[in-house]
């Protein structure tokens, strides 16, 4: 199976790095779990503080080293914020779900009122056509003696002209009072219907408004809630990477001491993967660069002592890019922010293999969903031979090749890359996203072009 690239040492290796992948970038699917719950009646989770409380206790600066008490706060201030967002968001699936159903009854009742007001104008129409059916017959009836039934028989043997009008006027009457009383006594239920329903529309309006209003509430303090476990997310990141830049100082001291070459190699190493974890969750931050620096010199020191723990070295590249190289780096770049994923292969996650499988394939290459496969299929090169598209092939556990990157190099486009010279990209590990990042050489195997 493809790993991803673990990173180990002390607190700020396993501890670290599990804090931010299901703390600092898990925020998002930890916080849809919370509507697993929406379907019942949500209480309050323990630890679930009021979103305004939650923000005020972020303020305080946190000065000078961060001890392992404050970063242990930290993380489980963001549990408990996790923990209310999800509550709050179960709040918020309620609300959502009794403002649908307002909704949908608002929808009903509107149609039943143009269902009503239908039937009362074809019920009108209809009266209109009775009364013009009863008078073309009526007339027909006086001129031609063609009536029949009731009609023909009074106007069989008529004494005189007056007395047939007389009679017909009678009839017509009867017969014409009797449908217009009809029509008239559905149109007054109809208009009572209508009139229930244009109540019933107005409640339900009002209903909808108060559904929308409490709708609205609920999605403000999740979105502030939110806002919160950002801006705690910050601190813990802070906290974490200072402390794994202190821990790559005291590594600096160690090798600094050291009798040993072994135990300068082991100083270096630390100090080589403390950085590594600052540089991950530090972004750039003065903590990450302070790491960055201790790593190069606890390496300087294991060789001057005759280690063979090299460190960090500058790619300096070997050719020019090439057109296959180029467009696998085009098609790896489109995965930018697709979540890491074990075994993925597909725009919903990729895994390191999967991703640059995925962008050779887009060149016209295709590589097995393996990093010891493609290390194996692919030309090997060496590092100073380097240029874009190119995958760099890495064994962190010492059990043979786990982990493939792909160098990107000081440009794309024309447009400098983050890193320079040591550019690649990289789907990481679980919890990351796929993304730019400097190229390191612990464990690194070798190079390879498809």
């Amino acid at each position: 199976m493809v790993k991803g690239r673990p990173v180990t040492g002390g607190r700020t290796g396993a501890a670290a790095v599990m804090a931010l992948a299901c703390l600092l970038v898990m925020a998002v699917p930890v916080l849809a779990s919370g509507q697993a719950g929406a379907a019942g009646s949500p209480t309050t989770p323990t630890g679930a503080t009021s979103s305004t409380s939650a923000t005020s206790s972020t303020t305080t600066t946190r000065p000078g080293s961060p001890s392992q008490a404050q970063i242990d706060s930290t993380e489980s201030q963001v549990a408990a914020l996790v923990s209310q967002i999800s509550y709050q968001q179960a709040v918020l699936d309620q609300a959502d779900e009794a403002y649908n159903r307002s909704v949908v009854s608002a929808k009903a009742t509107q149609a039943s009122l143009q269902t009503t007001a239908a039937s009362i104008a074809a019920d009108r129409s209809q009266l209109d056509v009775e009364r013009a059916r009863l008078r073309d017959e009526a007339v027909q009836a006086y001129i031609g003696d063609s009536s029949s039934g009731a009609v023909a028989a009074l106007f069989s043997s008529p004494t005189s002209t007056a007395q047939i009008r007389n009679l017909y006027s009678t009839i017509s009457a009867a017969n014409l009072a009797a449908d217009v009383a009809r029509i008239n006594a559905g149109q007054r239920a109809l208009n009572a219907t209508q009139s229930r329903l244009l109540v019933e529309q107005q409640s339900e309006t009002a209903q909808l408004a108060h559904e929308s209003l409490a709708r609205q509430k609920a999605a403000d303090i999740s979105a502030q809630s939110v806002t919160t476990l950002g801006q705690v997310k910050g601190i813990l990141a802070e906290e974490v990477a200072q402390q794994a830049a202190n821990q790559a100082m005291s590594a600096v001291g160690v090798a600094a001491t050291a009798k040993s070459a072994s135990v300068a190699d082991t100083a270096a190493i630390q100090a080589s993967q403390d950085s590594q974890v600052a540089g991950a969750v530090g972004n750039g931050s003065p903590a990450a660069a302070s790491a960055a620096a201790a790593a190069d010199q606890a390496a300087g020191l294991a060789a001057t002592i005759g280690g063979s723990w090299a460190g960090p070295v500058t790619i300096t590249g070997g050719g020019l890019p090439q057109p296959a190289g180029t467009a696998a780096v085009h098609a790896a770049m489109a995965y930018l922010g697709v979540p890491y994923v074990w075994g993925g292969m597909g725009p919903q996650g990729v895994d390191c293999s999967g991703l640059t499988a995925l962008a050779w394939a887009a060149a016209g290459v295709p590589l097995p969903h393996s990093a010891a496969d493609q290390y194996a299929v692919s030309h090997h090169v060496s590092m100073s031979e380097l240029i874009p598209g190119d995958l760099l092939f890495y064994d962190f556990n010492g059990t043979g090749i786990d982990h493939v990157v792909m160098y990107v190099g000081p440009t794309v486009g024309g447009l400098p890359t983050p890193y320079g010279s040591d550019t690649v990209i990289e789907a990481a590990h679980t919890g990351t996203v796929v993304k730019f990042a400097p190229y390191w050489p612990a464990g690194l195997v070798g190079a390879a072009r498809p």
